[in-house]
C-alpha cells in the first residue's frame, strides 16, 4: 500500500516536472520577445539574456512611426475582420444546409467540398495569381479578401459536424412554432453554434493576420503590406534591428491573443462539443 502511494507520489511529481519544462519552453521566448522590446538592440547584443536595465518604449514608437507598422496594423485589420467574418458566415450557412436539408447531391457536394481540406493553399498558389490578376485584383485587398473565402472548407467541416450534433427535436419544436428554415436558422441553431463559432473565427483569425505568401504575391504595393510583410523591413541584409522587430513582434502577438482571452471560454466549449452526449 505504502509502496503504491510512493509510486503514485512519484508519477505526479514527473507529470508536474514535464508540465513546467513545457511551460517554461513555451513561454520563455515570448518573455525574452517582450523583454528585448524594452530595450536597445546594442543593450541586446551586451547581453542577450539579461533583462532591461531601464525599460523604454522607444523601440514601439520607432516600429510605429519610423517603421510605419501602425499602417501594417491597420491594413491587417482590414483584411483579416472582413473575411474572418465571411468566413465564419458562409460556412455556417453551408454547414448547416449540409448537416439538416435534404436535398440530390447533398453528401456528394460535401465529398467534393472536403478535397479543398486536402489542397495546401501554397500548391495552388500559381493558380490563384493567375485568376486573380485576370479579375483585376492585384494590389486590392477585395481579391485577398476573396482569395481568403477559398479557405473555408476546414470551416464548413466543423460546422456540418456540429450542427449535426445538435438534437433534431430542438430544430422540429421551432419548425412547430412556425418557424421556417431561415428563422429556425438564424434564432434556434446559430445561438447554440457561438461555441463552435468561435473556435472557427480565432482559427481562421491567426491563420489569416499571420499568413505572409499570399499578402506577398497579391499586395506588391509597399502601401498595402500587413504585419508579416512589414516584419521584412526591420531585417537588412547584413544587420537586424532586433530592439525595433522584438516590438513589432510584440504587438502583433498582442491582437490575437487578446481576442483569443476574449474569447477563451467559448473556444473551449467548441473544442470539446460533441465529446460528452
Amino acid at each position: 500500500m505504502i509502496g503504491y502511494r510512493v509510486g503514485r507520489v512519484l508519477t505526479n511529481v514527473l507529470i508536474y516536472l514535464v508540465f513546467a519544462v513545457a511551460l517554461v519552453a513555451v513561454a520563455y521566448p515570448v518573455v525574452w520577445m517582450i523583454s528585448s522590446s524594452l530595450r536597445p538592440t546594442a543593450e541586446i547584443f551586451s547581453d542577450p539574456l539579461g533583462l532591461p536595465t531601464a525599460p523604454s518604449l522607444d523601440n514601439y514608437a520607432r516600429a510605429l512611426i519610423t517603421g510605419n507598422f501602425a499602417l501594417n496594423l491597420f491594413n491587417s485589420a482590414v483584411v483579416t475582420i472582413p473575411a474572418v467574418s465571411l468566413i465564419v458566415l458562409f460556412s455556417a450557412t453551408a454547414g448547416y444546409a449540409f448537416a439538416r436539408l435534404r436535398f440530390r447531391g447533398n453528401r456528394v457536394l460535401f465529398y467534393l467540398l472536403l478535397i479543398g481540406v486536402m489542397v495546401p493553399p501554397q500548391a495552388i498558389l500559381i493558380t490563384v495569381f493567375q485568376v486573380v490578376l485576370r479579375l483585376g485584383l492585384i494590389n486590392n485587398f477585395v481579391g485577398l479578401i476573396l482569395v481568403y473565402l477559398s479557405w473555408a472548407p476546414v470551416a464548413i467541416f466543423i460546422l456540418t459536424t456540429f450542427f449535426r450534433g445538435i438534437p433534431r427535436e430542438i430544430l422540429e419544436a421551432a419548425e412547430i412554432d412556425g418557424a421556417g428554415i431561415w428563422r429556425t436558422f438564424w434564432l434556434v441553431a446559430l445561438p447554440l453554434a457561438r461555441p463552435a463559432l468561435a473556435t472557427v473565427a480565432i482559427f481562421y483569425f491567426v491563420w489569416i493576420w499571420n499568413d505572409f505568401i499570399y499578402p506577398l504575391i497579391l499586395l506588391q504595393d509597399p502601401s498595402l503590406s500587413t504585419i508579416p510583410l512589414g516584419l521584412q523591413q526591420f531585417q537588412g541584409r547584413y544587420r537586424v534591428d532586433w530592439g525595433t522587430q522584438t516590438a513589432a513582434l510584440t504587438m502583433a502577438l498582442a491582437v490575437p491573443l487578446v481576442i483569443y482571452m476574449f474569447f477563451q471560454d467559448k473556444f473551449v466549449r467548441g473544442l470539446t462539443a460533441g465529446a460528452i452526449k
